[in-house]
């Protein structure tokens, strides 16, 4: 289900680089036709906990965001949002000849990547964090952050 969380706007602006449960979850809405009013929200909601295996949305059903029909919105229903993947922000350093530099995230997840990926010292191999996400989805919670830099 992943290749249904792709990125195709080649425009910057209202870029939001989500993680892989959150794309997961908006795939989910967009296949079952839910809107944005408060009344789909709620059936939205309902479906979901009931269809979920405990894997599938991951930290969602967690989210205190996922019990406000105002914060769901945001996280899940964003008119104006495009998905991205790893793979997707992959293409899109190479595409503009720039050098990832890492995640921002909690030292607990590099080491754990670490540890998965040891010939990846500098924890960069944007296959690599993929393979990462797709092990362990709760990985980055809401959104991929991470450094980039222009080559040369």
């Amino acid at each position: 289900r992943e290749d249904t969380c792709v990125f195709t706007d080649k425009d910057v602006i209202n870029r939001r680089p989500v993680s892989l449960p959150v794309c997961l979850a908006q795939t989910f809405i967009s296949e079952h036709g839910y809107g944005s009013t408060a009344d789909d929200i709620r059936k939205c909601r309902q479906e979901m906990i009931d269809v979920d295996n405990g894997k599938s949305f991951g930290y969602i059903l967690k989210s205190g965001d996922f019990f406000s029909t105002s914060t769901c919105r945001d996280l899940l229903f964003h008119v104006q949002e495009h998905l991205m993947t790893i793979a997707d922000i992959d293409a899109f350093i190479r595409e503009n000849d720039l050098q990832f530099l890492g995640f921002e995230d909690d030292p607990n997840m590099i080491r754990a990547y670490r540890s998965r990926f040891p010939e990846d010292r500098a924890a960069t191999n944007l296959t690599n964090w993929q393979k990462f996400e797709n092990e362990n989805p709760d990985t980055f919670i809401g959104m991929y952050q991470f450094w980039v830099q222009k080559r040369g």
